[in-house]
């Protein structure tokens, strides 16, 4: 599915669809910690595209995916600070 084909604030999916993005978000900078590297917001929008199957090959999918992961990037720091607190720095590593 191409980004801009995702759901938007009106339509019934957007919740949930809101919920993987920031989830994604809080993967990729938990992993960046780890690896004691920083993420730019483009890249960041390049990884997330990249966990949720998203197609970015165009500059209007970008952009809307670039969008909204810059407006809920915060709720996903958050998550990861919240998470970080709760479990002492302890994070479960999920092996595929």
């Amino acid at each position: 599915m191409r980004a801009s084909e995702a759901p938007t604030i009106i339509q019934p999916g957007w919740n949930q669809y809101r919920s993987r993005v920031i989830a994604a978000i809080t993967d990729v900078e938990m992993l960046m910690q780890q690896l004691s590297k920083g993420l730019d917001c483009d890249g960041l929008t390049a990884e997330v595209a990249l966990r949720l199957g998203l197609r970015i090959d165009t500059q209007p999918d970008f952009d809307v995916l670039n969008t909204l992961v810059r407006a809920v990037r915060p709720i996903g720091r958050e998550a990861l600070r919240a998470t970080r607190e709760d479990q002492g720095g302890q994070f479960s590593l999920l092996l595929l």
